[in-house]
This record gives C-alpha cells, sequence and structure tokens, in this order.
C-alpha cells in the first residue's frame, strides 16, 4: 500500500522526504521502491547508510552511478564533477534515494537537487527524521510521513518472525501475541525484533516459552534490553531521537511522555509557558517525536513514552507519572 503511495506521489513532484521516527520502516520502503523502480530510470543510484560514509565518497558513488566514471582512489572531488553530476539529472531520467539525511549532508549535496524545476523526469527520495531539515528544499506537497502498522498489519509482522514457517499463531499463544501487538503500537522495528527474539526460544517447551514471551514483554514495557546486553537495537535506534535534541526540547518531550500525553496542545504550551516552547513543540513534532491529534491533544508512541520515562528516572529529573515505580527505583538505589 505505501509502495503505491509512493509511486502515485513520484509523477507529482520530483522529490519526496520519507519521514518518520527511528523504526517505522523508512529505509526499508525506499529500499523496496528502488529495487521495483530503478530499472524505469536511465541512471540511478542507492546512497545508503549516508552517516557513517564521508561526502567525497557519497559524491565518488554519485559520479560512478550516474556518469559512467570509474571509483575515484584518493583523489577530491571538483567542481567540475559536480557539474557533471547536475547535467546528468537535468539531461536524464535519474533517480536517487538517499537514506537518512541530515542537515549538513543535504547542503552537500545540492547539486543533486538543482534539476528541481528544470527535469520532471527525475526524481530524488530521501529519508529524514525531522521533516524541519527537508522543507526548505522540498515541495510540502512532497512529504510523506510513515504511518504506523494497523493491527491485522503488526500481527502478520510479528508471526512472520516469531513463527516463519507457518506464519500462524501457535496454539496456547494467542493472548500473548495480542498483547505483543498492542504493546509494539504499530512500530515495524519493535514488532520485528519481538519475532525474531521469541522465535530464538523456539525449542524450550510450550510452558517455558509461554514465561518467556511475557518477560520479553514486560521488558519491552519497561524500556528494557531483550537479553540483557548493553546494545539492543530498538532501543538504540529510538535513543539516537533523544539524544539529537537540544536540551530545552529534552525536557519538553520527558514532560510529555510523563505526563503531558493527551493534554490538549493549547494548555501544554500555557503550562510551559516559554517564548520558545511554540517552537520547540514544533521541532518535536517535525522528528515525529509527538503528534498532535484532531481533538488537539498531544499524542506521543508507547515506545517511546516508555523510553522517555526511563530517561527521566535515570536522569533523576523531577517527574513523577508512577509513584510506585518512582519509589522502587529509589528505593533499590538506596
Amino acid at each position: 500500500e505505501k509502495v503505491k503511495d509512493i509511486h502515485k506521489l513520484l509523477q507529482k513532484v520530483s522529490i519526496i522526504g520519507l519521514v518518520g521516527m527511528g523504526g517505522i520502516g523508512k529505509t526499508t520502503l525506499s529500499k523496496k521502491i528502488y529495487h521495483l523502480f530503478h530499472e524505469q530510470y536511465d541512471k540511478f543510484s542507492f546512497l545508503e547508510d549516508v552517516k557513517s560514509k564521508t561526502i567525497e565518497d557519497l559524491k565518488k558513488q554519485l559520479l560512478q552511478d550516474l556518469c559512467g566514471r570509474k571509483k575515484y582512489c584518493g583523489e577530491v572531488i571538483n567542481g567540475d564533477d559536480l557539474k557533471r553530476i547536475e547535467e546528468t539529472m537535468i539531461s536524464k531520467k535519474v533517480l536517487v534515494v538517499i537514506d537518512d539525511v541530515d542537515e549538513k549532508l543535504i547542503n552537500d549535496l545540492s547539486k543533486v537537487l538543482a534539476f528541481k524545476g528544470k527535469n520532471r523526469k527525475s526524481n530524488v527520495i530521501m529519508t529524514c527524521r525531522n521533516w524541519g531539515i527537508l522543507e526548505d528544499h522540498l515541495d510540502p506537497n512532497g512529504k510523506f510521513e510513515m504511518p504506523y502498522l494497523n493491527k491485522k498489519q503488526a500481527t502478520e509482522l510479528l508471526l512472520s518472525h516469531a513463527f516463519p514457517n507457518t506464519k500462524q499463531v501457535e496454539k496456547g499463544f494467542e493472548k500473548i501475541v495480542e498483547e505483543i501487538v498492542e504493546a509494539c503500537a504499530g512500530l515495524p522495528l519493535s514488532l520485528e525484533i519481538m519475532g525474531g527474539f521469541l522465535h530464538k526460544k523456539k525449542n524450550q517447551d510450550m510452558q517455558t516459552r509461554l514465561k518467556i514471551w511475557r518477560g520479553a514483554l514486560k521488558k519491552l514495557q519497561a524500556g528494557n534490553n531483550l537479553d540483557g546486553g548493553i546494545e539492543d537495537i530498538l532501543w538504540k535506534s529510538l535513543e539516537i531521537s533523544y539524544k539529537d535534541l537540544d536540551q530545552p526540547e529534552k525536557d519538553m518531550f520527558l514532560d510529555i511522555a510523563c505526563y503531558f500525553g493527551g493534554l490538549k496542545e493549547i494548555i501544554a504550551l500555557r503550562i510551559w509557558d516559554s517564548d520558545s516552547s511554540t517552537l520547540e513543540l514544533q521541532n518535536l513534532k517535525d522528528r515525529s517525536l509527538v503528534k498532535v491529534k484532531e481533538d488537539g491533544n498531544l499524542s506521543i508512541h508507547d515506545q517511546l513514552r516508555d523510553m522517555g520515562r526511563k530517561f527521566a528516572i535515570r536522569e533523576e529529573k523531577n517527574r513523577i507519572w508512577d509513584l510506585e515505580t518512582n519509589f522502587k527505583y529509589f528505593h533499590e538505589r538506596e
């Protein structure tokens, strides 16, 4: 369904921004679109995991993919090379996908976007967590905010990883599957991680497996790693969004996670009572960390909420949403 929506959008706008929180499927969708449609273009390039590469390496890849130049070895890209990329974007039908762009990268790759208004046949798709980085470079109609999975889709995804052979709920696991789907709240990454983790325990007897599943659910709801390790893909992915915030935005995010979720936006802004509050809240919206429902209430994804509450305790912020949780934590520390 999402691929069809993006394909229709490509007929209307030159540049598309896939925007959403970490783990919602931006990279997966952009890869699917690229593999389905790249052969319809004269030239094409997929710039993956761009934050781990230098801008020079990315420009070299573009020169190789779009201009037929062999990969440079140690040479510095010059102005003529960048002009060649721009001319190719304008003169040919080109598809470029840039995954996980940031503000610096989008400025460095301005030549890739210079075709806008000069060649309607070429397309650029960018994935990003923050719409604020993209909005000056895109038509507003080019924004595609990634939706969460509905219950049916979420269940299918979980089962495909937890029971990959049958993709059906094993008898006796119906209730816990429903509870896990509800706890993951439509976030593909959490469903995939939970399903994969639980599948690894398939050789245990049924009662033991059910205990493991319930324990995993409690850990997920508490924002803890499933396997007890220090590296956990889900929480690491979500934490990146929090660490990228400025301190006032971090404080606002924790406020919403702990007790402003469900509150009217206008009331929350009055409580914060700061000249910059509206801007800070808008930044959280642009990063897909917070949404405002049609009724004007603030909304935050369950996993982001749980992560925020964990940070509030860990950083000893003065926020209490559950007296029992806080009392237990500080009692154990004493």
